[in-house]
């Protein structure tokens, strides 16, 4: 009788043992696509990780060009942000310069932006960070008319080059000429040419070359094959964010690293309707929307969720810091700017933290708004 009840108790014992360690280990679904698992306190009961509190945020973004707007629009119309615990406002904002004072003026925590637009707004004395690199918005060439007897930079010295200067292109155009050994002044000539008028000018012959951007440039060179290009470079996007954000949530940042890289894949498998989200008020024309954005390695290659690579390169820092030196010569910002005091190394390594893609699932991102 005694070894009965013993044998019912160690079977008891066993018993309990097995339903605990199936709670211990028994995966749960959060609803970031990924498999959290419940851990034991060291008191011997089984608790879940606490569910995070939705943490609300400030996003903008410019409607204008294309890439920016991708990223706006996508986390404005999928759950990417809700399957990370976020919550708040995604706007759209006309252009840049809007979307630089509401920054400034603390309207707005998150930006999707240029990296010119970043710098006079670091320049402005936002206390903010470079998150997240968003790559290629497009190029700045170096252009002239297809018949022209010019074939390189080089060529250009004693004659005219047309732009919008005090701008990113203006930059774009010092840079080429400081590789080429040439400068401003002593072997070209800059003159101030508005936007709209570039081609006319340069057609007209009153300057030999001009400085143009996308979708300009891909219009005229592959389109209308009215010019040529001798010259060009990549303009580049960037996530700018509150350093007060990051101070007071940094873990909802973490999670934003996350959501951001669920964006670039969504936008790179869904390209037709992230597309047919922006093209009524991006201001290009349809088929060079693809062909632009196209430009972006992010847009075209991004097939996994670690194809998504968009952590701060040398590449893009060598960029902003050409920008920033290019500015301070311009008197468009009073200070020197050190991209090292924008730049957080605990959020760069997030970025480049592999995700483990086996329990990731891409078609947890749901489209809640068309």
């Amino acid at each position: 009788m005694k070894k009965a009840i013993i044998l019912i108790v160690l079977l008891v014992i066993v018993v309990g043992l097995i339903v605990a360690l199936n709670v211990i280990t028994k995966p749960t679904k959060p609803p970031d696509g990924t498999t959290d698992t419940v851990i034991t306190n060291t008191g011997g009961g089984a608790v879940k990780e606490p569910t995070p509190a939705p943490v609300a945020i400030r996003i903008s973004f410019p409607r204008r060009g294309v890439i920016l707007n991708h990223f706006g629009e996508t986390l404005l119309r999928t759950n990417i942000l809700e399957k990370n615990y976020l919550t708040g406002t995604v706007n759209g904002v006309d252009d840049e310069v809007p979307l630089c004072n509401d920054l400034i003026n603390k309207q707005t925590e998150v930006v999707f932006i240029s990296e010119f637009q970043a710098i006079l707004a670091l320049g402005a004395d936002f206390n903010g960070l470079i998150f997240a690199n968003l790559g290629s918005l497009g190029r700045f060439a170096l252009m002239i008319l297809k018949d022209s007897p010019i074939e390189r930079i080089t060529d250009l010295k004693g004659k005219k080059i047309g732009l919008v200067v005090n701008s990113a292109e203006h930059s774009a155009l010092l840079t080429w000429l400081n590789k080429e050994g040439m400068q401003a002044g002593r072997d070209v000539e800059i003159v101030a040419v508005s936007e709209i008028d570039k081609y006319n000018v340069l057609s007209a012959g009153r300057i030999d070359a001009m400085v143009a951007s996308d979708p300009k440039v891909e219009d005229l060179y592959a389109d209308k094959k009215v010019c040529r290009i001798i010259y060009d470079s990549h303009k580049y996007g960037v996530v700018l964010v509150a350093k007060d954000l990051w101070a007071k949530e940094p873990k909802a940042l973490i999670r934003f690293t996350h959501a951001l890289r669920e964006a670039t894949l969504f936008i790179s498998t869904h390209r037709a309707e992230v597309n047919n989200w922006i093209k009524p008020y991006c201001g290009i024309e349809e088929d060079l929307v693809w062909r632009i954005s196209g430009i972006n390695v992010l847009y075209f290659s991004t097939r996994k969720i670690n194809d998504a690579k968009i952590f701060v390169t040398d590449t893009l820092t060598g960029s902003l810091n050409n920008l920033s030196v290019f500015a301070l010569d311009q008197k468009l910002i009073y200070k020197s700017l050190i991209m090292g005091d924008f730049i957080s190394n605990e959020l760069q390594q997030e970025l480049k933290k592999e995700i483990d893609a086996q329990k990731y699932d891409p078609q947890s991102v749901k489209i809640i708004k068309q």
